[in-house]
């Protein structure tokens, strides 16, 4: 085994390099599958059970409640109404890929199987990278990668698409066969399927490749079999979700598209929360701090030491190093273009696919600095990297006790059996977990919802409703001695159902209040 100089390492290096290799696979054990079903988990949950359902001829979602609800306006799940369907925004290829393996492994099965694709990502990288340890343990320890493959389905089958495809015209010579140029094109293009941002990098690659390749004659042939092989993939993504959906980009881009086309310097806030941090949580440099000066460096790199216009610069670059260049690009221009993500969701999701290309370009960084300046700039990056190493183990723990939590919440939902569940925030509508499909659920936010939604759905055909309210403060602000006194949502439901419905039980949890309602009989 061999690093950048050509060394060779110990019994305990290569140990270490194969626990980095095989640690996708102890996930299933760290994050638990059964107790990840909350939030964005459960949605895509839902969507494959409806996938299912539907004997894999619709994304249409069979939601329990629909014939309470049959316009969607209390849809629990995050929905989209398209014609007299309610779509799920997120993607479908994902519920067919839970429909597979929901029936005879259940939810474990998808964890499962995703954990082994990132293990092949890995392999696929490693191979590209001469199995180089610092590599490898910079991707898996000290960056999102692992912890968003496992953890996001979509995102670790997306990255395994694309990064399969990359490591197929990367290790393939300019003799191979001009099907696997094509094959390598289309199969980066299918990971837009599960992560539609994911297009933005095999397009960077083509750039970069005709930039710096494209006059070679024996280049141009591979680089237009894998443009070939990228369009026929998004021509077939787009002719399939504009006759379904409507837009070539699919329920995905109507969901977002409202902040998608605010002008950059009126997305600031966005912008903070994607790449350093929002209240919610943590973002791209918010989680690996070192790559920040990696992304200068780039800068730096690209237009000083490797412009493309200096003609001596433009053989000594590698094919690899321009996948690099294309994914540290891409992800400028996925910043740019950033929809709500850095609001309320998780900023190294949204530009998972550039983390490779950050790694790779920490390891040209580490190899450009002089001999005389090397120790002490290898001092302050490793350091600054073992931070992140310490953001991946806190942010596994934070999910695992969340996961957790959540199991508790949903022994809650079996212990009062309720015929009815209206949760305050689409997000507690964990509490059926798996049990989803067996209890009608409606979201129900404002006190007029709740009169409207009883209006129309007559109280007395339930004998026992639970709900669930939020304790945020922007909504409202609770008496903890007694949280039901000032309490306007629940006056609402009182009003709502009438006097024949009695509070039989309740628990004042830290985030929110859990309370039954039951019919006199």
């Amino acid at each position: 085994m061999s690093f950048l100089g050509g060394k060779s390492y110990s019994k305990w290096t290569k140990l270490i390099f194969c626990f980095l290799f095989l640690l996708p696979l102890l996930y299933p054990f760290l994050l638990k599958p059964g107790e990840q079903l909350y939030s964005d988990h459960l949605g895509k949950f839902i969507l494959g059970e409806s996938v299912g359902r539907n004997g894999f001829l619709s994304g249409n979602l069979a939601l329990p409640s629909k014939s309470l609800d049959p316009e969607g306006n209390y849809c629990p799940t995050e929905c989209i109404r398209i014609g007299e369907e309610l779509i799920s925004p997120f993607p479908a290829a994902l519920g067919y890929v839970y429909a597979v393996f929901l029936p005879w492994s259940g939810i474990v099965g998808v964890y499962v199987a995703t954990a082994i694709l990132i293990l092949l990502s890995f392999l696929f990288l490693s191979l590209l990278w001469d199995w180089d340890p610092i590599y490898l343990g910079v991707l898996v320890l000290a960056s999102p990668f692992l912890i968003n493959g496992y953890f996001f389905p979509d995102v670790g089958i997306a990255s395994f698409l694309f990064l399969g495809g990359s490591f197929l015209f990367l290790r393939s010579g300019t003799s191979s066969s001009w099907l696997v140029f094509v094959s390598s094109g289309f199969i980066c293009a299918s990971s837009a399927w599960f992560r539609i941002e994911s297009i933005v990098f095999p397009l960077s690659f083509i750039f970069f490749l005709s930039i710096y390749r494209f006059s070679n004659i024996e280049e141009r042939r591979k680089i237009l079999g894998y443009l070939i092989g990228f369009l026929i993939g998004v021509g077939l993504l787009f002719g399939i979700q504009y006759i379904l959906y409507g837009h070539p980009l699919g329920p995905r881009f109507s969901f977002n598209q409202p902040t998608m086309f605010l002008y950059p310097w009126k997305k600031w806030k966005i912008y903070t929360g994607l790449l350093i941090a929002n209240p919610n949580r943590i973002g791209f440099f918010g989680y690996t701090p070192g790559f920040l000066i990696v992304l200068f460096f780039f800068v730096y790199y690209i237009f000083v030491k490797k412009n493309p216009f200096k003609r001596n610069s433009v053989m000594e670059i590698s094919n690899r190093d321009l996948f690099v260049f294309s994914g540290l690009a891409a992800f400028i221009v996925l910043v740019i273009s950033a929809p709500n993500d850095g609001i309320i969701d998780f900023g190294s999701r949204y530009l998972h696919l550039s983390l490779p290309a950050f790694v790779g370009m920490f390891l040209i960084l580490i190899d450009s600095i002089g001999e005389k300046f090397r120790k002490t700039a290898k001092i302050v990056l490793f350091t600054v990297l073992f931070y992140s190493v310490y953001i991946s183990f806190s942010y596994t723990q934070i999910l695992a006790k969340y996961g957790r939590k959540t199991t508790k919440l949903n022994a809650i939902y079996l212990e009062q059996k309720p015929d009815l569940v209206v949760v305050q925030i689409r997000t507690y509508s964990q509490i059926l977990g798996k049990y989803f499909f067996q209890t009608p659920s409606v979201w129900l936010m404002k006190e007029g919802h709740i009169k409207n939604f009883f209006s129309k759905n007559k109280p007395e055909q339930f004998q026992k409703i639970l709900f669930v309210q939020t304790k945020a403060s922007i909504l409202e602000s609770l008496n903890d001695s007694d949280p039901f006194l000032k309490n306007k949502y629940y006056h609402s439901i009182s009003q709502a159902l009438g006097p024949d419905f009695k509070r039989v039980w309740s628990e004042n949890k830290e985030d929110v209040l859990i309370f039954s309602m039951e019919r006199e009989k």
